[in-house]
């Protein structure tokens, strides 16, 4: 019966644990999306509302415009 339950018991905690977490490799670097986040404070500032940043909005590096 001890047998049974830690078998049951083994079991269970395998089948609930999580699979370990892996990182994607690949070649992009995220930046902060100047643009948006001056159009963001533009209309905040013309609404008159208080805006407060605890993350900026990211694209990837390739995406960013370079000035023509």
């Amino acid at each position: 019966m001890k047998l049974i339950l830690a078998l049951s018991g083994a079991l269970l905690v395998t089948a609930c644990s999580s699979v370990p977490t892996q990182s994607a490799e690949n070649e992009t670097t995220m930046v902060c999306d100047q643009a948006r986040m001056a159009l963001v404070e533009a209309k905040a500032k013309a609404e008159r509302t208080e805006l407060h940043w605890n993350s900026c909005p990211l694209i990837r590096r390739d995406e960013v415009k370079s000035p023509s």
